[in-house]
């Protein structure tokens, strides 16, 4: 398997967008803890993230668990997806960690979990995890800061 070949795999955007609206939006079944959030705050600016740092360290203290936890993970990681692509010069799309295992031999060795069920990837060989990163933050706090992440990715998309 070659790490991305020359075709293209089946884009999820409009999927992972909806996604990042939940959370807050969903009244259904809204995310663990929605009270939190300030939607006056999550404008999609890469400073929002700072926000999502204050809610996810707020959340550590007493975190989700089952469907709560997957939740969380996906409408958290769509939304820092969501502000990697919004505000990057360079094109992202989201991909199903199926899809993506077609044509990456990397994502394929990860497997599938909650963190590597979407993928934001720019080209062939960029690929970030968003969910994979709210994961880390649940488990280790702000050393795996979101704003620092995109922060990140989209300063080394300058140079």
């Amino acid at each position: 398997m070659n790490d991305f070949d020359n075709t293209n795999p089946v884009f999820a955007d409009q999927d992972y967008s909806e996604l990042a609206l939940m959370l807050v939006k969903d009244d259904e079944k809204p995310v663990y803890k929605r009270d939190i959030l300030d939607p006056q705050k999550l404008d999609y600016s890469l400073d929002s993230l700072k926000h999502i740092d204050d809610c996810l360290e707020i959340i550590r203290t007493d975190p989700p668990h089952g469907n709560d936890y997957l939740r969380l993970v996906l409408r958290y990681g769509a939304y820092v997806g969501e502000v990697i692509k919004r505000n990057s010069k360079k094109e992202h799309h989201w991909v199903e960690h199926e899809e993506a295992a077609k044509f990456s031999s990397t994502v394929n060795g990860f497997g599938k979990t909650i963190s590597t069920a979407g993928i934001l990837w720019r080209d062939y060989e960029i690929i970030c995890f968003p969910l994979g990163k709210i994961s880390k933050f649940l488990n280790n706090g702000r050393e795996d800061s979101v704003y620092h992440f995109s922060k990140v990715i989209l300063e080394k998309e300058q140079n």
